[in-house]
């Protein structure tokens, strides 16, 4: 796991409201992805393919559309993910 999980990023991609975009958590990095759902380019779908192998093991998936997160939601998804 990530030692530095940017909580900033988790608690952005959980007020996204776009649906053509989803984003997870690279274990890896700490760092969240913004993964193109709909973009048909190479470079988005060589993405979407790393994403799909590492899925469970190297990415989790965060998800959007809640109105203003808070930390304590942060925490709730990191909990949920087994994550702290």
């Amino acid at each position: 796991m990530a030692a530095n999980i940017n909580r900033e990023q988790i608690r952005a991609a959980l007020a996204e409201t776009d649906p053509a975009v989803s984003f997870y958590l690279d274990l890896n990095s700490g760092e969240v992805l913004r993964v193109p759902d709909t973009d048909p380019s190479a470079e988005a779908e060589a993405l979407r393919n790393q994403v799909m192998e590492g899925y469970g093991d190297r990415f989790r998936y965060i998800p959007g559309g809640k109105a203003s997160p808070t930390d304590a939601d942060v925490q709730e998804w990191l909990e949920a993910e087994g994550l702290v």
